[in-house]
């Protein structure tokens, strides 16, 4: 039976959208950025996301901690921009409270017009942080598995790359897209449309992608580089100058290979670099792609053009991925379209959709439910969904 597509009301539906957040993202792992940007006392990285918003600090004995970036006070958001240095303290723009770099409350103006202020309750809160080779992962709630343990089948294969070793290239970006957050993760989940919709990455590794899923959310897709002339001059001489990278297996040395988690999370691993490409929801049918790259230090000159050849090629890969996204965003909104069929080369999608199902189980209607009422479907749905479960365990166990 060929499988079948999340319906298409939910993908510009405010009630569901709210499902999302409190479901989803405010429960998963989400990317900060990496170890190597903050290096000195004071430097910090900010995470924003559907109202919530998370700082990593670097503190004055090292220690990287991660808050929420809020005062205590009035609510003031403390820090702003993707990344900077707060000196050694945060001082809050508002009323001047002032917070240790380790989160303290430190100083308060006019102290005295606080009866009985204990400072030691009011540091700031603490966001929930993991590193895992380099990277720094944040989560605002929820109690499921680490980091460590969802890239458990990938930890061997993402080591040999050094990633913990690595440098940021340039600056974080920010694209908006005028598609639904789970239409760009889809689009970027599968190579189905690659012979039609890249056929600058179709030349690059033909017919040599493989795909595959596994348990917690992850998955790999990926394919060899194929030494053939191009007509393309980035991508000739991308081929022609990419140096040996030592410490890489051989079977990597020439290969672009993607790695995904749940819910909108991918690494792109090449040779030269890797960069972490990560969807955000803004609104129901908005998104905006978060990224950066980020490379071992190489100084020949191969490198370097090899690099530069390599954002080359994948700016023009993202301009064709925001077209296509933002057409199936408009498609989606169309009468004559309820839900669709998945290919068996969509394997990446389809565990996609069940995470969405399993997570939201008012995504496995046709049709949306009355207005008002997703939030309570969503609720008898899920009861079910716990009763059945309920059942088998027990059916299982006797």
């Amino acid at each position: 039976m060929i499988p079948v597509t999340l319906p298409a009301w939910i993908y510009a539906n405010d009630e569901f959208f709210a499902l999302e957040r409190e479901a989803i993202f405010l429960k998963t792992w989400h990317l900060a950025g990496h170890v190597n940007e903050l290096k000195q006392p004071g430097d910090f990285l900010r995470f924003d996301l559907l109202g919530e918003s998370a700082i990593v600090l670097r503190d004055k004995q090292g220690r990287l901690q991660a808050f929420h970036n809020v005062c205590r006070h009035r609510a003031f958001r403390l820090l702003e921009g993707d990344s900077g240095n707060c000196g050694r303290a945060v001082r809050c723009r508002y009323h001047g409270f002032l917070y240790d770099l380790d989160g303290r409350l430190m100083g308060v103006p006019s102290e005295d017009s606080f009866p009985g202020l204990d400072k030691g309750e009011f540091g700031l809160r603490p966001v929930e942080m993991e590193i895992f080779l380099g990277l720094v992962f944040i989560r605002f709630g929820g109690d499921g598995p680490s980091i460590a343990e969802q890239f458990e089948p990938y930890r061997e294969a993402l080591g040999f790359y050094r990633i913990a070793e690595m440098e940021p290239m340039g600056a974080h970006s920010h694209t908006p897209i005028a598609a639904d957050w789970k239409v760009a993760v889809e689009n970027n989940s599968e190579a189905y449309h690659v012979p039609v919709g890249h056929p600058g990455l179709q030349r690059l590794y033909g017919s040599t992608y493989r795909y595959e899923v596994k348990p917690l959310g992850v998955s790999h897709g990926g394919g060899r580089l194929i030494d053939r002339p191009s007509p393309s001059w980035s991508e000739r001489h991308y081929l022609k100058l990419l140096p040996p990278v030592e410490h890489l297996p051989e079977d990597r040395r020439r290969a672009w290979l993607y790695y995904s988690m749940f819910p909108s999370l991918a690494f792109d691993v090449y040779p030269d670099q890797i960069d972490y490409f990560q969807i955000l929801p803004l609104s129901p049918g908005r998104c905006v792609a978060r990224s950066r790259a980020y490379a071992v230090p190489d100084a020949r000159r191969e490198m370097k053009a090899a690099r530069w050849l390599n954002q080359r090629i994948n700016r023009l890969v993202g301009a064709e991925d925001k077209g296509l996204v933002e057409g199936v965003q408009a498609g989606l909104n169309s009468s004559g379209y309820r839900s669709g069929i998945l290919s068996a080369k969509e394997v990446r999608v389809q565990q996609f959709q069940s995470l969405i199902r399993a997570a939201i189980p008012v995504a496995g209607q046709e049709t949306a439910p009355e207005a008002g009422s997703v939030v309570r479907r969503n609720r008898e749905l899920k009861a079910a969904q716990v009763l059945r479960e309920s059942r088998s365990e027990m059916s299982v166990s006797a």
